[in-house]
């Protein structure tokens, strides 16, 4: 019998991935995670070439932002931020021809000591597992989903069919009333201990059938690192056709029921065997888990089509681990947890090439030298914050990445006050990728690249007095989908370049600058950055 005890925040736990899969060179998925508020969520952008990635980053701040503010009721609150979100994509939108269009899909969920409150619009999904089975909670606003929700086609056939990822109804396509009906679908159902949550995009859905995700998930209920990373590398080993995200959040009663259903399972297929079989059930038994079967009579094919299902999971199942790199470790950093380290510092000495070291909500007053090939990352995007410790004296770097292997950082927050000023916000060196990184303040430079460095930049935020960006010579960068804020006192053009260097600018939103965001640019430089961007010059 399932127990209906509620959960509670501290219990409960949880992990998210994003990847790019094999075929797509960008990603424009988000997750959407605050833990200390029980907001789990994922963000699809749609649009490609209008910006889809600015979509969803947009989406992402303002759902956020609403839900800092514990106003209303759950419904309410899930309802009005997706709505708000949706006017501000909207709105963007018409600034540049570029970004018309842009839209998003979004999948919501929070979760309280009472109840799970889903907020959805678009075909990225939420399911619910427990010891019953999985069930999706979600319906999927496209002319496919909609024929497969009122099973007019198999789930097989949704997932081949070429019309798959249209969607009647989306994020920033149209203004709209938060209580405007048929627009946000809103669900409400109690979280039991040992039930699980498991939010994704289609990239995951497309790729896998729902027997597949439960088998992944009851096979490594317990570690949700392990969930995530299992489901991301077999979507990839089914194809990898978008990107894909994963948001996994489970009770902590669950992998007890997870492997009792999973043991219930087994004995029930075996039992389901039909009697027309002319071999035993342990012999069938031992066929099926060899990956194979032979066909005596027509009427096992009617058990074949369940049979395939599990089988299909279990293969996946079994050819996970091949996919997963060996030796990376994720080394976690968070004030005051239980077996993390304290200081990133300290994490990053442990840390061998290959290592993310992943860092919990909070802000951390010190200087953090990145190691070579080791990745920083914020498990809550702009939840980190870097600030200079009182009493420091001398430049202060608040990230120094001087190896020459490739590194990511991410979601990692960084703050300059006159008080505690911030010289440089990252000094870089080598071959490096930085996405959704804030930096607000007085600063000398926000990103420093050095001679010879190379950097992709995107989904980020910049709203600081000095240059935002400056580059060496030979330094080369892709600057793509970020937001540059001027900060309303006379200031200079938000990025220098080296002569010899080479930056692409691409999909940026300038505002509050003047006509010159590259110091010293022509005039036809001008022009031609201002026909790939968007510049809102101050008055």
């Amino acid at each position: 019998m399932s127990d209906t005890r509620t959960w509670t925040a501290a219990a409960s736990r949880s992990a998210f991935r994003t990847d790019p899969g094999r075929v797509r060179t960008n990603n424009e998925d988000l997750p959407l995670v605050d833990r200390e508020r029980g907001v789990y969520g994922v963000i699809d952008g749609v649009g490609g070439q209008a910006a889809g990635e600015f979509a969803a980053a947009i989406a992402r701040d303002v759902i956020l932002q609403r839900l800092g503010r514990p106003l209303g009721t759950p419904a309410e609150r899930v309802r009005e931020s997706i709505a708000i979100a949706n006017n501000e994509i909207f709105r963007r939108a018409t600034v540049s021809p570029e970004w018309r269009g842009m839209t998003c899909v979004v999948t919501l969920a929070v979760v309280d000591d009472r109840m799970l409150t889903i907020g959805h619009v678009g075909d990225s999904r939420l399911y619910k597992l427990d010891a019953g089975g999985m069930r999706k909670l979600t319906r999927d606003h496209s002319p496919v989903g909609e024929r497969e929700d009122a099973e007019e086609i198999s789930e097989t056939e949704a997932m081949r069919h070429p019309r798959r990822h249209e969607v009647f109804r989306d994020v920033g396509g149209a203004p709209r009333d938060k209580d405007e009906d048929d627009y946000v679908d809103v669900t409400q159902e109690p979280m039991e201990r040992d039930s699980a949550i498991l939010l994704c995009t289609d990239g995951l859905s497309d790729m896998l059938p729902s027997a597949a995700i439960d088998r992944i998930v009851r096979h490594h209920a317990g570690s949700p690192e392990a969930v995530v990373d299992a489901l991301i590398a077999a979507a990839n080993e089914a194809g990898g056709r978008d990107n894909i995200t994963v948001v996994y959040l489970e009770g902590p009663d669950f992998a007890r029921a997870a492997r009792g259903h999973m043991s219930s399972s087994r004995s029930a297929h075996t039992a389901a065997l039909p009697e027309s079989s002319p071999m035993p059930a342990r012999d069938a038994n031992r066929l099926l888990m060899a990956g194979r079967w032979v066909v005596r009579s027509r009427t096992t094919w009617f058990a074949l089509g369940a049979v395939a299902g599990v089988l299909a999971a279990l293969l996946l199942v079994w050819r996970v681990p091949s996919t997963i790199a060996l030796g990376s470790r994720t080394i976690v950093v968070g004030p005051g947890g239980a077996g993390a380290f304290v200081r990133i510092g300290d994490a990053m000495r442990s840390a061998n090439a290959g290592d993310t070291v992943r860092v919990e909500p909070g802000t951390y007053a010190e200087p953090v030298g990145l190691k070579d090939g080791v990745n920083l990352v914020a498990r809550v995007p702009s939840s980190v914050t870097l600030a200079r410790a009182a009493g420091s004296t001398g430049e202060w770097v608040a990230i120094s990445a001087y190896g020459q292997r490739d590194s990511e950082v991410s979601g990692i927050r960084i703050e300059s006050t006159a008080e505690l000023p911030v010289d440089v916000g990252i000094r870089l060196a080598g071959q490096k990728s930085l996405q959704l990184i804030e930096m607000v303040g007085p600063m000398r430079a926000g990103i420093e690249l050095l001679g010879g460095a190379t950097l992709t930049l995107r989904g980020s935020h910049f709203a600081v007095t000095g240059a935002a960006l400056t580059a060496g010579d030979g330094a080369e960068a892709l600057v793509s989908r970020n937001v540059f804020l001027g900060t309303g006192k006379p200031q200079a053009p938000p990025l220098t370049i080296a002569t010899k260097g080479q930056t692409t600018l691409r999909g940026n939103l300038f505002a509050g600058f003047g006509v010159e965001i590259v110091k010293g640019s022509s005039a036809a430089e001008r022009q031609q950055i201002a026909g790939n961007n968007v510049i809102v010059a101050k008055k």
